[in-house]
C-alpha cells in the first residue's frame, strides 16, 4: 500500500511541476524529519502564498470509529504557518451549520474524525488570522467545492482544474479585510462567503 501512495504522489509532483511553480516542496506533516527538510528546503525564501491542503478521510462511524484513526487524521493535518498569505482549504465539512439540515448528507459520509478536524483547521484560522493581522499576513479558509478526487471517489462533480481556477481568481481579490473569513467555491451553494 505504501508503495502505491508513493506511486500516486509521484503523479501528483509531475502534474503540479508540469504547471511551472516557482518551487514544489513537498512534506509529509506526520513525520518531523520530513517537516525539518521542508523548512531546510526553505530557508531564506520569501513565502509569498502558502496553500495548506491536506488530510485524510478514515471513515469512522459511532460505532466503529477508534481513536487512533481520529489521531491520525488530526496528526497529518498539524501544520506550523507563515507566509504574506494564507489559504487554508477546508471543505463545508468543517462548518458546524452545514448539519443542520438532512438534505446536505455529508455529515453521515465525513464521519466523526474528518468533520472534526475541519471544524478545528476553521478555528486555527480564525486565531492565526487575529494574532497574525498586525503583521499584514492575510489568512483566510476556502471551501474548494465538491472536488473530483481520490478521497471523493468519482461521486463529485467539480473538476479540480475549475476549482483551482476560482481559487486563483480568489487569491487575487484577497486583501487585509479578507482575513479570518471562510469562502466558498462551490457553485452549488449559493453563498461566497460562508458562516463560521
Amino acid at each position: 500500500m505504501e508503495a502505491l501512495t508513493q506511486y500516486f504522489s509521484y503523479l501528483y509532483i509531475v502534474q503540479l511541476n508540469a504547471l511551472s511553480p516557482f518551487k514544489i516542496v513537498v512534506m509529509d506533516t506526520s513525520d518531523e524529519t520530513s517537516i525539518l527538510e521542508a523548512a531546510r528546503q526553505l530557508e531564506g525564501q520569501p513565502i509569498d502564498l502558502l496553500i495548506n491542503n491536506a488530510g485524510i478521510g478514515i471513515p469512522s462511524e459511532l460505532e466503529t470509529g477508534t481513536k487512533d484513526a481520529l489521531m491520525k487524521q488530526l496528526e497529518l493535518a498539524a501544520k506550523t504557518n507563515g507566509g504574506a498569505s494564507v489559504m487554508q482549504l477546508s471543505p463545508y465539512l468543517g462548518n458546524i451549520g452545514s448539519y443542520t439540515t438532512e438534505t446536505t448528507g455529508f455529515f453521515k459520509q465525513a464521519g466523526y474524525g474528518y468533520s472534526s478536524l475541519k471544524a478545528a483547521l476553521n478555528m486555527i484560522t480564525r486565531s492565526l488570522a487575529f494574532d497574525l493581522q498586525p503583521s499584514g499576513i492575510v489568512i483566510v479558509s476556502v471551501h474548494p467545492g465538491y472536488v473530483d478526487t481520490d478521497m471523493t471517489q468519482g461521486k463529485a462533480t467539480l473538476k479540480p482544474e475549475d476549482s483551482v481556477m476560482a481559487m486563483t481568481s480568489l487569491i487575487g481579490k484577497l486583501n487585509h479585510e479578507s482575513t479570518g473569513n471562510f469562502f466558498n467555491l462551490d457553485p452549488q451553494i449559493p453563498l461566497v462567503e460562508l458562516p463560521w
